[in-house]
């Protein structure tokens, strides 16, 4: 369990340097179980997703080593195993494995996946695609326990496949499994994101033959196995990008943000102008131009890309609910149960109330349609300015874990957050010395 105590109200100031993404560099280790050759992976921020791919790995029979803090070398020359342990499916890129190891050995046993509290994370929309494909699924190896044991042809057939719901992880599972397919595997309504480009990119300097010819169109031209091994980088990640830039604006604006390439927070960055706030670029190195007090209220909408992105919802809620002047509208279409944060932050004085907008079905949200019920908040106002005060509270997911952190950045006293699941740790790599040399008073015990 981990403790983080801070004594905030300090004007903070200097640059903050943003990692390797945590939902892009955990990814592309996996990708290295469809080559025999080793592997260098660059700028791979050290969080527990990070180590939990590495785990998963090693158990496989991979060879792991760091070459330097953030350099990690492959080598998946001989694996023993097509299981996937346990442990490893608490992190989200852990469903992952189902592609590369039915590609490697064409089977996989793995258990029902896991993860913030925020959503069901259903397997769904992964193995019907991997039923089209020619897979074959078999709950029954172990149905009280969820573990499922699936096969698919080492060289999968040709076919085109339309996803019914954008599917960030689903996207990269239907990459990594038909990489070696006979002709063609055409992936329609696929995911836009970022970080799906970034394995794209590994995946073709390995030898892979992958590109996007039309908006979200994806299509992957088997080659024969295996791939080669090769050097890759993680891209930024783009929800620390933001959160840097929040503390900025929260602590005084003094905060330079670096290695922070603005293509990669284009909607955040409207949402900030939206409300009054300005940024300015110098290459990856951005830094808050000038806001002034209050902020102007506005509604926010969580979308897949290209939109505004989930996991920035909370940071932009309480932007919203310290520094504007009014009530503000979050209405979040991602994930059905993202709400615990605020009452958390209600311990600290955010106002909110939570409701289910009219006019929606479940057509317009983006998790399953099963998950979708009337009597459910899918949305919530929250009024600013709030006047927040010290308390203790509790992390219950990555995102609204660093909200805690950011909103006790703000407040003159002490505010003890408890995260018993480790959640913040999943996201950002060294969070508290970052912000001790930006001269906040934060103790993690």
């Amino acid at each position: 369990m981990s403790k983080f105590i801070i004594n905030g109200g300090k004007k903070l100031q200097g640059t903050y340097y943003v990692s390797g993404a945590k939902n892009a560099a955990p990814k592309l280790l996996i990708a290295s179980l469809l080559t025999k050759q080793p592997c260098v992976f660059n700028n791979i921020p050290r969080i527990s997703d990070t180590f939990r791919s590495i785990d998963a790995l090693t158990a496989l029979g991979a060879k792991v080593r760091f070459l330097n803090k953030s350099s990690v070398e492959i080598s998946c020359d001989s694996l023993f195993s097509h299981e996937i342990i346990k442990e490893a499916m608490n992190a989200r890129q852990a469903v992952l494995f189902i592609g590369a190891l039915l590609a490697r050995f064409g089977k996989v046993r793995i258990s029902s996946p896991r993860g913030d509290a925020i959503g069901h994370r259903p397997l769904n929309r992964h193995l019907d695609g991997i039923l089209a494909l020619g897979g074959k699924i078999n709950p029954l190896a172990d149905e009280e326990n969820g573990i499922y044991e699936i096969t698919l042809p080492r060289r999968p057939r040709s076919t085109v496949y339309r996803f019914s719901k954008n599917t960030h992880c689903g996207t990269e599972n239907m990459i990594l499994a038909s990489v070696f397919n006979k002709g063609t595997v055409t992936l329609e309504n696929a995911a836009e994101e970022p970080e799906v480009d970034n394995l794209i990119e590994t995946l073709n300097d390995m030898g892979a033959k992958i590109k996007r010819t039309a908006f979200r169109v994806i299509v992957i031209s088997g080659v024969e196995p295996f791939l080669q091994g090769a050097q890759a980088t993680s891209i930024p990640d783009r929800l620390e990008i933001a959160t840097a830039i929040i503390a900025s604006i929260l602590t005084g604006g003094k905060i330079k943000v670096a290695q922070a390439p603005k293509k990669l927070v284009l909607p955040f960055i409207k949402f900030l102008e939206e409300i009054g706030v300005k940024l300015s670029w110098r290459g990856n190195l951005c830094s808050v131009q000038s806001f002034s007090l209050p902020l102007k209220t506005t509604t926010v909408t969580t979308d897949w890309e290209p939109g505004f992105m989930t996991d920035w919802q909370p940071l932009a809620t309480l932007i919203l609910a310290v520094f504007s002047k009014g009530k503000s509208m979050i209405h979040e279409r991602i994930y059905e149960t993202r709400w615990k944060f605020l009452g958390e932050l209600e311990k600290m004085g955010l106002r909110y109330q939570t409701f289910q907008p009219t006019g929606f079905t479940q057509k317009d949200y983006n998790f399953n349609d099963d998950d979708y019920q009337d009597n459910e908040p899918h949305a919530a106002y929250v009024w600013g300015p709030s006047k927040l005060k010290p308390a203790e509270v509790q992390a219950h997911d990555v995102r609204g874990g660093i909200d805690l952190i950011l909103a006790a950045l703000t407040i003159n006293g002490k505010v003890i957050i408890n995260d018993p699941q480790n959640h913040i740790d999943r996201g950002y790599d060294d969070l508290v010395l970052k912000l001790k040399k930006l001269g906040a008073d934060i103790t993690r015990l």
